[in-house]
């Protein structure tokens, strides 16, 4: 089990929808990791987790999604409660970026502070599951993906992808 909160990266928040219709969830293959994933992506300044996952599933799939609580939601007069992510994880997106930092002198270390120039080195990623708004007919982000298709759970076992989504995956059809 990795202990990635010890470290001190730079971390963006991320939101990620999966979508599962008739025994199936709907996955993008990712440009540059070159696996199979669930559509998602940065959650933009003062935009909630939950918005930033069905936006990034629009811009992904072209299909208008709304996430949900799989155990329902409270009401309440003064509050508004929102969807729980099914799933929260911490991973690398560019441990190199962090190594490298962290082997710089220490003023570039302050200058990191501010805005490191090569990105994320971690991603937060809040995982929600959503249902869509009416039909389910997807269209390619070919400047994101090289790929959209539906998968069963019989197809996870051959899927091109790291083990943590073929996981994850069958978490949300345990969850269905």
């Amino acid at each position: 089990m990795s202990d990635l909160q010890k470290f001190s990266a730079k971390i963006c928040y991320t939101a990620t929808g999966m979508l599962i219709v008739d025994d199936k969830v709907l996955l993008v293959k990712h440009k540059k990791l070159g696996f199979w994933l669930n559509p998602g992506g940065h959650i933009e300044a003062d935009e909630l987790p939950h918005i930033a996952a069905e936006r990034e599933f629009w811009e992904e799939t072209g299909i208008k999604v709304k996430a949900y609580d799989s155990l329902g939601l409270m009401k309440s007069s003064t509050s508004e409660y929102v969807p729980s992510p099914v799933l929260t994880s911490l991973h690398w997106v560019n441990k190199e970026s962090y190594d490298k930092r962290n082997s710089s002198n220490d003023q570039t270390k302050r200058v990191v502070t501010e805005k490191w120039p090569l990105g994320c080195e971690q991603h937060l990623n809040y995982m929600f599951l959503v249902k869509p708004v009416k039909d389910v007919e997807f269209r390619q982000n070919t400047d994101e993906s090289d790929g959209i298709a539906w998968f069963s759970l019989d197809d996870l076992e051959n899927l091109e992808t790291i083990e943590d989504i073929k996981n994850e995956i069958k978490f949300g059809f345990g969850l269905i």
